[in-house]
């Protein structure tokens, strides 16, 4: 909408798309996020420092100047001295990859306000959040206002003795009477090589609120310069004492991998960094993972001893000649059963076929029924969603099915093209693979190694919990199982098991739009001279960048006008209130829409793309009123992601407004661009111009081609302010 206001997916092909963003969770960000140091991989380039961090599953990296960008860019370098189309090519790459870029050091910060606002202005184009530096102390005073101006912070590094950081008690003095912006980047192994116990200096900066990230590390040996980083948990650098010290000081924000030794192949000792944090993370209950399998035995666990044992820290299962089984048999976890929730494993599986069983029940011994997640050798078919011992085949690869209340199943759209998955590498073979289940209601997404494989909204009956033979309709709740499957001999593993529940505060999610036709909407006849909306699936020109062409298929609105003006915008029939929207949209070259929650509250969608700084109408923008932090966009032509939470506004007996509306976020591609963003008014251009209680959601229409899909409403319960 271009009017004034008065108050992480790679296009493949045309109209084949891979969304690699993370999860539509409904849970908050942790508050302990984990990523790298690209210096870990300084043998490397950042492009493949980006790829190393994504395979161990992390999605956060911190950058530091000088590290050549890919093999491609010849002698580039990633530094703030990079051209605005070098830093745009690196945006795109991160947001593809869905990796955030966090934190940016060791870089000088000099007395020097111009050499300092170019690292600054670096910062803030990339979306940085704290700079990394070990700054001269005569330079705090300038360094200080630059962090106030731009919000983003400044973290003071302590290389070794002799360098002038390496006692905390000098970055103590210089932080002394600076705003919260000035604090410490934790080197807990340079400490231990200067022979500063890392707790006791946890203690003192973050006591004093002082420490905004962390290099963290585990040496072999304290008070050697020449000890060298091992595996988290397994060294001399009291690891778990200083998680628990930072536990208590309720601290939150980055730490980074900072892993210094087997230069050439360290993946495989910060994976198992990785797998000690996320463990002792969810001990000291800062995160809100649980653990399944503790990594040792089988505590928990019940299934057949003869298939089932643990090996090397990994549930093992396996058949062979002098143990067959004779039907698909399971290992049952008995610790409690789950409702809600995100589930994350890790399997492998050599030959032969698995599953992963969630929200399941017990029918006979170890034998289960339900919901489960397809594990098999088997490109296109992994990451699949069968219902054991029930309904049978639910949702291919790459589908969004939806079941209605008669038990009929229909394809409504795509999550992802199951050719462009296989292409991208979305499955491992023989190797290890990453799930993440997500389960809230009526609503179930698999994914796997971050790509999104399937979606299900699930209005089947529901069966009887308590009664085993009733197999044959959705589940709410129920038991988590690893299954073994009759045949040939076979071997699968699991580990790093562990379960996340999701708060009651939404209902169940609505279909907003079937998929197959325009039903469910209708057209403003005042917004333009036709309307041109259709239904099938998009692509963008091959004639014209600038236009939408329907291609055959389902599961797509597709607004197909040529020029401003010439069709109408789409709302709703069905009226919401307070609502968390999910929705996919494409935008061609140039082009303009927006979505109005109630009909009324524009959030902007435009061809952003390139531009590095960021106003109230472009994309991700509170129409008019709030730009958004950073540029969250994607090229034009993909799909991307929006989840918005909105509160709508209350009114009393007589109508008159008591409350205002409120997003309550927004949220682009993975990254939050608002939150509780209070609105005193209606923006521009919306449907009745009034606002109410209650009222359609909205697409706008007479502004540009536009398609969109996978649009999902869910109700906000009355809990959702006491769980915000």
């Amino acid at each position: 909408m271009i009017n004034q206001m008065r108050v992480g997916i790679v296009l493949l092909a045309a109209g084949a798309s891979i969304c690699i963003a993370g999860a539509k969770s409904a849970e908050a960000e942790e508050q302990w996020r984990l990523g790298t140091q690209a210096y870990s991989f300084n043998r490397f380039t950042f492009y493949e420092a980006v790829a190393k961090t994504k395979s161990v599953g992390l999605k956060y990296i911190e950058a530091y100047p000088g590290q050549k960008l890919s093999k491609e860019h010849g002698d580039a370098t990633l530094d703030h001295n990079m051209s605005p189309a070098l830093r745009l090519q690196v945006i795109q790459m991160l947001k593809e990859e869905g990796i955030r870029l966090v934190n940016y050091g060791v870089v000088s910060l000099p007395n020097n306000e111009n050499e300092c606002r170019k690292v600054f202005d670096f910062a803030r184009d990339m979306g940085i959040e704290t700079i990394v530096s070990e700054p001269p102390e005569d330079a705090f005073d300038l360094i200080d206002q630059l962090c106030q101006e731009y919000r983003i912070g400044v973290a003071i590094h302590n290389h070794p003795k002799p360098s002038h950081y390496w006692n905390p008690d000098t970055v103590m003095k210089v932080c002394e009477g600076r705003s919260k912006w000035i604090g410490a980047c934790a080197d807990t192994g340079h400490w231990m090589r200067s022979g500063i116990d890392p707790v006791e200096a946890i203690e003192k900066l973050g006591g004093a609120g002082r420490i905004r990230s962390l290099h963290f590390k585990d040496l072999n040996e304290f008070g050697n310069p020449s000890a060298h980083d091992v595996i988290w948990g397994t060294g001399a650098g009291k690891a778990g004492a200083i998680l628990a010290e930072l536990a208590s000081q309720k601290f939150g924000g980055v730490f980074s991998i900072e892993y210094e030794y087997h230069w050439e192949n360290s993946l495989p000792e910060i994976a198992g960094c990785v797998a000690w944090f996320h463990r002792t993370a969810s001990e000291l209950g800062v995160s809100k993972w649980e653990y399944l399998f503790n990594g040792k035995d089988l505590d928990g666990w019940d299934g057949d001893p003869r298939l089932w044992s643990v090996r090397d820290g990994v549930i093992h299962g396996e058949t062979n000649p002098e143990n067959p089984t004779e039907g698909n048999t399971f290992l049952v976890y008995r610790g409690k059963q789950f409702s809600d929730f995100e589930l994350n494993l890790k399997f492998r599986i050599q030959n032969g076929n698995s599953g992963v069983q969630y929200r399941s029940k017990e029918f006979d011994t170890w034998r289960i029924g339900g919901y489960q997640a397809e594990v098999e050798n088997a490109q296109g078919k992994v990451g699949f969603l069968y219902h054991e011992s029930g309904r049978g085949w639910l949702v291919d690869v790459g589908d969004f099915m939806h079941i209605d209340a008669k038990g009929e199943k229909k394809i409504i759209g795509n999550v992802n093209d199951q050719k462009a998955l296989i292409d991208a590498g979305y499955y491992k073979e023989k190797d290890w693979n990453e799930y993440l289940i997500v389960c809230q209601g009526n609503h179930i997404t698999h994914y796997l190694n971050g790509f999104q494989t399937i979606e299900l909204i699930d209005n089947d009956r529901a069966v009887n919990p308590d009664d085993p033979k009733d197999q044959k309709g959705a589940l709410r709740a129920g038991l988590v199982a690893l299954q073994i499957h009759a045949g040939p001999p076979m071997v699968v593993e699991f580990k790093d098991i562990r379960i996340k529940k999701i708060p009651a505060v939404y209902g169940d999610a609505i279909l907003a739009f079937n998929g197959q036709d325009q039903s469910e909407w209708e057209a403003s006849g005042g917004s333009g001279n036709a309307n041109k909306w259709t239904v099938g699936k998009a692509i963008v020109s091959a004639s014209n960048p600038k236009l939408l062409e329907k291609i055959d298929g389902v599961g797509e609105l597709i607004n197909l006008t040529p020029t401003h003006g010439e069709s109408q915008d789409l709302y709703s029939k069905a009226k919401f209130g307070d609502c968390r929207i999910e929705v996919e949209v494409m935008v061609p070259e140039g082009s303009n829409s927006g979505i109005y929650l109630m009909g009324e509250y524009e959030v902007q969608v435009l061809d952003s793309y390139g531009r590095m700084r960021m106003g109230n109408g472009d994309m991700g923008a509170i129409y008019g009123g709030f730009s958004p932090p950073v540029n969250a966009s994607k090229k034009p032509g993909q799909w991307q992601q929006y989840v918005i939470e909105f509160k709508a506004p209350r009114f009393d007996a007589d109508g008159k407004k008591i409350q205002n509306a409120e997003f309550v976020k927004v949220e682009l591609n993975g990254q939050v661009l608002h939150q509780n963003i209070v609105m005193p008014e209606q923006t521009p251009g919306g449907l009745t111009g009034k606002e109410s209680a209650v009222g359609p959601l909205m697409f706008q229409g007479n502004h540009g081609p536009v398609a969109y899909r996978n649009i999902i409403v869910k109700p906000l319960s009355e809990m959702f302010d006491h769980e915000k």
